[in-house]
C-alpha cells in the first residue's frame, strides 16, 4: 500500500489554489479514484492501493475545474448557525414571528404557564440558570411546532389521500430539517428548529415530507414525487434553494455557556 505522503508530494507539483485543503484517503477496496468534497470546502482524495501518485496527480488535474465549482459552493454554503444568550433581550424566531426573551419569576397576567410567547412579542421564561432556560425554550418549539404541523399537516393529508399518518418533532440533527418514516410507522417528523425559520420554509420542509408520505412509486426525490410537489408548491425549487441558504444561520440550539 502507497504512502500517502507521495500523493501529497506529486499534489502538491500541480500548483493547486492555497485555499483548497487536500487530503488523500487509501481505500483498499476502491478500484478507481474518487473526490469528495467537504462541507467548508475540504477536498478528499480518495485512493485505490494499486494507484500511482503520478496517475492521481492526473486524475486531480482532469478535475480541477470541478473541484474549484465545488470547493466554491460548498465554502459559500458553510454553516454558520447562530449563538443564543439566555438572557433578558434576546431575540428568538418563531413561526415567521420575532420575540424577546424575558426572564420572570412568575408568570405575568394573562400567562398561565412558562414558557410562553405573546402577542407583544415576549417570550416570558423562568428565571433559572442558562441551560434550564434553553431546555425550556427548545420545549417551546416543539409544542408550538408540533400543534402547527398537525393543523397545516391536515389538508395535505387530505388532498393527498394519506391515511394514517402521525406527526412528530424533535431534534434530527444538523443535516436534516424533515423526515418522512415510512411504510409501518408513517410519520412526518420536523426539526423543532425548522420552526425558527421564515415561514415559507417551513412551509415548504412539510410539504417536502408530506410528498413523500404519499407513498410515490420511483426514487425517492424521483418524478412521482416532483410531481407531488409541483401540484401542492410551483416555486418549490425556488424555496429549497433559500432554505439552503437561510437554514446554515439558523438557531439549531447552540448558546454561549459563558453568558
Amino acid at each position: 500500500m502507497t504512502d500517502p505522503h507521495h500523493f501529497h508530494t506529486a499534489l502538491a507539483a500541480l500548483d493547486l489554489p492555497a485555499a483548497w485543503q487536500m487530503d488523500v484517503t487509501i481505500r483498499p477496496r476502491r478500484r478507481t479514484a474518487a473526490i469528495q468534497i467537504h462541507p467548508g470546502g475540504t477536498v478528499v482524495i480518495l485512493v485505490p492501493p494499486t494507484a500511482e501518485p503520478d496517475d492521481i496527480a492526473r486524475f486531480v488535474d482532469r478535475h480541477r475545474h470541478r473541484i474549484s465549482e465545488h470547493v466554491h459552493t460548498t465554502t459559500r454554503l458553510a454553516s454558520n448557525h447562530a449563538v443564543k444568550d439566555f438572557v433578558d433581550g434576546e431575540e428568538f424566531d418563531l413561526l415567521g414571528r420575532s420575540y424577546r426573551l424575558r426572564l420572570v419569576t412568575t408568570p405575568p397576567p394573562g400567562v398561565d404557564q412558562l414558557p410562553a410567547i405573546t402577542a407583544d412579542g415576549v417570550l416570558y421564561a423562568r428565571t433559572q440558570r442558562p441551560e434550564l432556560v434553553r431546555r425550556a425554550v427548545i420545549g417551546l418549539y416543539r409544542q408550538v411546532g408540533l400543534a402547527w404541523l398537525r393543523r397545516e399537516g391536515r389538508r395535505y393529508e387530505v388532498d393527498g389521500r394519506i391515511i394514517g399518518l402521525t406527526y412528530a418533532v424533535r431534534d434530527l440533527g444538523r443535516r436534516r430539517w424533515g423526515i418522512y418514516t415510512s411504510p409501518s410507522v408513517h410519520t412526518t417528523t420536523l426539526h423543532w428548529a425548522a420552526f425558527g425559520l421564515p415561514t415559507k420554509l417551513i412551509e415548504y420542509v412539510l410539504v417536502h415530507e408530506q410528498a413523500h408520505a404519499t407513498q410515490p412509486g420511483g426514487p425517492a426525490h424521483g418524478r412521482a414525487w416532483q410531481r407531488q410537489m409541483n401540484q401542492w408548491m410551483p416555486d418549490w425549487r425556488q424555496r429549497q434553494t433559500e432554505l439552503a441558504e437561510v437554514g446554515r444561520h439558523a438557531w439549531l440550539g447552540g448558546w454561549n455557556r459563558s453568558s
